[in-house]
């Protein structure tokens, strides 16, 4: 017996379930940033349509929302909002068994000084860059635009730009 026909026999009520537990896996925010972290405005992906029969199409990031893409559908020029789950990745989903490359160590508070520049992703995923105006004991404050305030920023959250 396989698995779809393993489905079919189940109770109304054990679907249910599976259906629940499959969206609260594929709205985790984990993996929803693991997906964003490939993405960017522009970017041609595949996606798999409403229809699970049809094969992928592909599509261009024209906006990224909290838990969904904006894409314009590359042969029918439709927009469409998936969610990220979706979208197909190249080297996407990593496999359980493959382990991640280890993080970099953090930056600490004498790996930056006034005057540096430097860029942080903010609370809701949106890059920002900025000069380091003054160092606090365990923050920076950081001048990303005249206009607006300073951002107070901990330093493991900084990555210092180096201009080549």
């Amino acid at each position: 017996m396989d698995i779809l026909d393993a489905l079919r026999l189940a109770t109304s009520a054990d679907l249910y379930r599976l259906h629940l537990t499959v969206a609260r896996l594929l709205d985790d925010p984990k993996r929803i940033i693991e997906i964003r972290r490939h993405l960017n405005l522009g970017l041609v992906v595949s996606y798999i349509a409403d229809d699970i029969h049809a094969t992928q199409r592909q599509g261009q990031i024209v906006e990224l929302k909290t838990t969904q893409a904006v894409l314009v559908d590359s042969a029918t020029h439709h927009r469409l909002t998936l969610p990220y789950a979706a979208l197909v990745i190249d080297g996407l989903p990593r496999r359980p068994d493959e382990t991640p490359p280890p993080a970099p160590p953090a930056a600490r508070r004498d790996d930056f000084r006034p005057g540096d520049t430097v860029s942080f992703t903010d609370q809701h995923l949106q890059e920002h860059v900025g000069t380091i105006v003054r160092i606090n004991q365990k923050t920076a404050s950081i001048q990303c635009d005249p206009n607006q305030g300073h951002w107070r920023v901990s330093f493991g959250l900084l990555r210092k730009i180096v201009d080549v």
